[in-house]
């Protein structure tokens, strides 16, 4: 095998590295993440809690509304839509996401997430217009839309203190917030018990 001086095989060395990088920075470059879902539990009573939620909201009302929709298509089609077919559409989301979202009481009853409050129709028309500007965008720190506040509510009949939570999967991966906890829920771990102050 030939000798390489030192001072060569340093400079082959950096001309490689140097090599790489421009090959990775040529590569398109993954989108940066979105904003995670996250929820924040509040007591409103013994018997009644307020979730509010932070969703990247036309991502998660592709996944209850239309999975089998390519993500663009779902925002263009819904963005499109007349008032009374987004009403349809909305209602059936809320349906949906309240079916899902429960909690279970240790005597087994299951109170589900209700009342929840989405932005208006033209506040959601905006946000699927906009996302799908931001999917034509080069990747940024600045593609991605800032969450959306939703709000909903569980009403029990009996004083709620220990229970099991779940949500949809449409909002995993999520971060549950508590006064003093604060876990996620995922695909893999679906629903955590939760003490309510």
């Amino acid at each position: 095998m030939p000798h390489v001086p030192y001072k060569v095989a340093a400079l082959l060395a950096a001309a490689l590295v140097s090599l790489c990088s421009t090959l990775a920075l040529a590569q398109p470059q993954p989108q940066p993440a979105a904003h995670f879902n996250a929820v924040e539990l509040k007591r409103e009573s013994p018997t009644s809690v307020q979730f509010a939620f932070a969703l990247n909201l036309p991502q998660v009302l592709h996944q209850v509304l239309a999975p089998q929709l390519a993500y663009p298509a779902f925002l263009q089609s819904y963005a499109d839509l007349p008032d009374p077919a987004l009403d349809k559409e909305i209602a059936k989301a809320v349906a949906s996401m309240s079916a899902k979202a429960y909690f279970t009481l240790p005597s087994g009853a299951k109170a589900n997430i209700k009342l929840w409050q989405l932005p208006d129709k033209q506040a959601l028309r905006d946000s699927f217009k906009a996302s799908l500007m931001l999917l034509n965008m080069p990747p940024g720190p600045a593609s991605h839309l800032d969450p959306v506040r939703v709000l909903a509510r569980v009403q029990a009949k009996t004083p709620i203190s220990r229970a099991q939570l779940q949500l949809p999967p449409a909002l995993y991966p999520i971060v549950v917030s508590l006064p003093h906890d604060k876990f996620w829920l995922t695909e893999q771990i679906p629903m955590a018990i939760v003490e309510l102050e």
